[in-house]
C-alpha cells in the first residue's frame, strides 16, 4: 500500500479566496490537522468526515484547529455510517484537550449529545509511536512558541515515507526525523530573506530553512506548504537554490508515496 496525500489546504494563516489552511488527508482514513475547514475540504478527495479513523494535530493555533468543532459535527452520523468503527481518535500535543473542549462547548455538546461522535482524546510526546494500521506514525517536536509536533510517517508494506514539519523553526531534531525520507512537507510561512532576529517571535521556517532540513536529511523530494500566495514564487527560487527538488504543494494536489524514493504527483 502507498501513502495517498491529499492537500486539503497549504495557505498561510490568512487564507484568501478559494485558499485553505493546513489540512492534509492521508490514505483516505487519517486527517492532519484541520484547517478553517477540514469537513468541506475532504470533498474534493471524494472522502467523507465519517471515513477518518484518525486526526494528528501538529499544534493548536487557530489556523490548524479552526475545523475541529465542524469536523466533529460533519461525524455525528458516524455510528450508522460504520457501525463497526472505533471511535474517532484525536492525537495531539497537551493543549489539544482544552481544543477539543471547547469545540463541546461551541456544539453544545451538553444539550445536544449527538451532535458529536465517540472519540478519544490522546496526547502524544516526541520520542513515541503510533500503529495506525499498516502505518507507524513516528512523532517528533517542532519548535513553536507553544507545544509542537512533527510527525513520520512510514508505510510498513511498501516502505514510503512521508514527513510533517507542522509549525516550526528549524532545528536538528526535525533533520533526523526525516532522514532518507521520500517526502518532506515543510512550512515555508517566513519571507525568504528573512533575518534570522525576526524569526524568533514566531518561529516560522523561511524556504530555505525548510530546504536546509530536506538536504541535510538526505529526503527525496521537498513540498512547501503554509506559505504566503504573493511570495510563493520567490519561496520557490530560494528553495531551490539549497535543494533542487523542491515544488509548491497546492491545495486540491495529491501525491502518492509508492515506495522508497518513488514519489508520483496528481
Amino acid at each position: 500500500m502507498a501513502l495517498d496525500i491529499g492537500f486539503v489546504g497549504v495557505s498561510s494563516a490568512a487564507p484568501g479566496s478559494g485558499e485553505e489552511t493546513a489540512c492534509y488527508l492521508v490514505n483516505g482514513r487519517l486527517l492532519i490537522d484541520t484547517g478553517w475547514n477540514a469537513a468541506i475540504g475532504l470533498q474534493a478527495f471524494e472522502a467523507r468526515p465519517t471515513d477518518l479513523d484518525a486526526v494528528l494535530v501538529t499544534h493548536c493555533h487557530q489556523d490548524h484547529t479552526i475545523g475541529l468543532p465542524g469536523l466533529l459535527f460533519a461525524n455525528r452520523d458516524r455510528a450508522r455510517a460504520r457501525p463497526d468503527a472505533a471511535p474517532l481518535l484525536l492525537y495531539g500535543p497537551r493543549d489539544l484537550p482544552a481544543v477539543r473542549d471547547g469545540a463541546m462547548a461551541l456544539l453544545q455538546a451538553e444539550r445536544y449529545p449527538d451532535s458529536v461522535p465517540e472519540h478519544d482524546v490522546v496526547e502524544v510526546f516526541p520520542g513515541e509511536e503510533l500503529a495506525l494500521g499498516e502505518v507507524t506514525v513516528r512523532v517528533g517536536r517542532a519548535f513553536h512558541p507553544l507545544d509542537a509536533r512533527c510527525y513520520r510517517l512510514d508505510d510498513g508494506a511498501s516502505g514510503a515515507s512521508a514527513v510533517f514539519s507542522g509549525d516550526t523553526a528549524y532545528h536538528e531534531g526535525l533533520v533526523e526525523l526525516a532522514r532518507d525520507g521520500d517526502v518532506l512537507i515543510h512550512e515555508a510561512a517566513a519571507a525568504p530573506g528573512a533575518e534570522v532576529a525576526a524569526l524568533q517571535r514566531y518561529l516560522h521556517s523561511r524556504p530555505e530553512d525548510a530546504a536546509r532540513v530536506a538536504k541535510e536529511a538526505g529526503v527525496s523530494v521537498l513540498a512547501l506548504v503554509h506559505y504566503t500566495a504573493g511570495q510563493a514564487a520567490a519561496a520557490l527560487a530560494a528553495a531551490k537554490e539549497t535543494f533542487p527538488n523542491t515544488r509548491l504543494a497546492k491545495r486540491g494536489q495529491r501525491v502518492q508515496v509508492l515506495g522508497p524514493g518513488q514519489a508520483a504527483w496528481l
